[in-house]
């Protein structure tokens, strides 16, 4: 299994870092591919800076290429159905009033939902630019956290308290993460 492994490693580093990238973009605009995966892949295939770095800007240009498109066909029928829907129109008056930080506080950690994040931040009224920022900013720190719990992964066998604890923080961001998103999001369901 190992071998296997290091054979994709081998595979991804061979077509360079423009073939991290593509995954990265792809996944964003595919969110059932797992993000983590691929984050690992990157470290693993270019080192932890490269890795990380290639991650990033995959993630953030997919993202915002899904902002753009949805900002674009907000008029659309299909959009008029999702936006009209109670809970999408409670989500999107809530990032109008409170603006870009919860926002931003969701979209820093790995195991929300971005996808719905992002949909519902192309119906707000959130300028492109900044909403941008935010995501440099958040997705930095959200593919960081990844990269190195990634790193972290060959060393699991052979330092077993560095894995402990790196499963126990991942535990404790995500249950911090559904508190946030739950706050933030509302827990009222449609």
């Amino acid at each position: 299994m190992f071998h296997q492994i290091e054979q994709w490693f081998d595979l991804l580093q061979g077509f360079g870092y423009l073939a991290g990238f593509i995954i990265l973009f792809f996944r964003a605009i595919v969110p059932v591919l797992p993000l983590t995966l691929y984050v690992i892949l990157c470290v693993h295939a270019y080192g932890f800076l490269a890795g990380t770095i290639v991650s990033w800007l995959g993630v953030v240009a997919g993202t915002y290429t899904v902002f753009f498109f949805c900002r674009k066909f907000v008029n659309a029928n299909f959009m008029k159905r999702i936006k009209s829907r109670r809970s999408v129109e409670r989500l999107i008056h809530f990032i109008d009033r409170q603006g870009l930080v919860p926002i931003f506080i969701l979209m820093c950690f790995p195991f929300t939902p971005n996808t719905l994040v992002n949909f519902v931040a192309s119906l707000s009224h959130i300028r492109g630019k900044y909403y941008f920022m935010i995501l440099l900013v958040s997705k930095l720190i959200s593919i960081t956290f990844l990269a190195i719990m990634g790193k972290s992964v060959t060393t699991f066998f052979t330092h077993p308290f560095r894995a402990v604890m790196i499963i126990m923080v991942t535990i404790a961001l995500w249950f911090i993460g559904k508190k946030v998103e739950g706050y933030f999001m509302g827990s009222g369901k449609e």
